[in-house]
């Protein structure tokens, strides 16, 4: 969302992006009335959502996700893994028998300390 001249992201928009991760360059609908589809926005959101999901573990995120599954990324840390799980469309109950507990939580402090890493300029670029 824009607070003046300047783009504060937050944990819907963020989910959006993983949700639509694997067809990003055909649009990223934001909303049920926001669709971006200027490939030069779409670039910059997507890098964005790639540095912020680096940024909240250890496993380095590149966006690389041609020719990978999601047990690819199982030495990536937790918060990491639920995001990359919405990229893949991993349903919780999958994730609970992968030893996953309180998704609905996890989930959400993934995407808040994403938004709080790109709003608050706490990101080193990949």
């Amino acid at each position: 969302m824009w607070i003046g001249d300047e783009y504060k992201y937050n944990k819907k928009v963020l989910k959006a992006i993983a949700e639509g991760y694997q067809i990003v360059y055909e649009g990223l609908p934001l909303s049920w009335q926001s669709e971006i589809v200027n490939a030069w926005s779409i670039a910059e959101f997507k890098a964005d959502f790639d540095m912020a999901l680096d940024s909240i573990g250890r496993g380095c995120w590149t966006g690389d996700i041609e020719e990978k599954e999601f047990k690819d990324f199982r030495h990536f840390g937790r918060l990491q893994r639920i995001v990359i799980a919405d990229i893949y469309g991993i349903e919780d109950k999958e994730l609970e028998g992968l030893g996953f507990v309180r998704i609905e939580n996890m989930r959400g402090i993934a995407y808040s300390r994403m938004a709080h890493n790109l709003n608050d300029g706490n990101l080193l670029p990949i």
